[in-house]
Formats: C-alpha cells, structure tokens, sequence
C-alpha cells in the first residue's frame, strides 16, 4: 500500500513528521512511520483525540516564508459537492478551503487548501480543535 507523507499537529503544537500507510477517519486512531529525527519508534499509533490536524503534503520542507491565499478570490475549480468553508482553529488559525466531507465524519473533516501553491494537498481537520467553521454562499 502507498504511503502518504504527512504533518501530524497536535493541539498542544507539537508537530510529528512521517509517513501514513492507511488513514481511516472512521476509527479513534491511525499509524504514523515517523521520520527519524522525530521518534526513534518503527511506528507510533495516533489518536485523534489530542490532534490539531493531520496535513497530508507534498513535501516535507515546505516554505515557513510563503504567505498563503486567505480569500476566495481563486481561480478555483470546484465541484457541486464541494464547500467552500473557512475553519478558524481555536490557537487562532485559519484554514481556507473546500471540503467534500464536512460533517460525514465524527472525529473530523477533509478540506482541500484553495491555494495552489499550498504544501498540503489536503488537510484532516478534527472537531474539537476548531473554533468555528464558516460555510460560504456558493456562487451559481
């Protein structure tokens, strides 16, 4: 199985770096292959319970001086079954994106970032690290 290269986040802000074999939203845990520099274990077993985010990017380094699009002002393709949302984190973050799953699962969400650019191609966002969540008119 193909594994995804991942930024787990907690909500303390400690930050675990690795690799994701099989992600299921709809269990309490999943399996993180941590990079070494972070954990000398094979594999640590993570609850969503504690998370932040899990940010499932396309690269590990990314761009701590990329200022990333915080509006919808995109050229922005989207799907009739996609939101355009807003999540505001409850350490004062905000997320911009779409996300086809708002509400499917209890522990969390998928929001797909609207910035092209963006390191992370999708995000799993978990319930009781937001603030709010702001839904957007959609546009017909």
């Amino acid at each position: 199985m193909l594994k995804k290269k991942a930024v787990v986040k907690y909500q303390n802000g400690e930050i675990i770096k690795g690799w994701v074999e099989e992600f299921r939203p709809d269990r309490e845990s999943f399996i993180l292959f941590p990079l070494i520099e972070y954990s000398q274990e094979d594999r640590i077993e993570i609850n969503f319970n504690s998370l932040k985010a899990v940010f499932f990017v396309k690269d590990f380094v990314g761009d701590k001086n990329y200022k990333k699009v915080r509006s919808f002002n995109v050229d922005l393709k989207i799907t009739p079954s996609q939101r355009k949302l807003i999540v505001n984190f409850l350490d004062g973050e905000h997320l911009y994106g779409t996300s086809h799953s708002y509400g499917r699962y209890k522990v969390g969400f998928f929001v797909y970032p609207i910035d092209p650019k963006d390191n992370s191609e999708r995000i799993f966002v978990v319930h009781s690290a937001i603030e709010s969540v702001r839904l957007m008119k959609i546009e017909i």
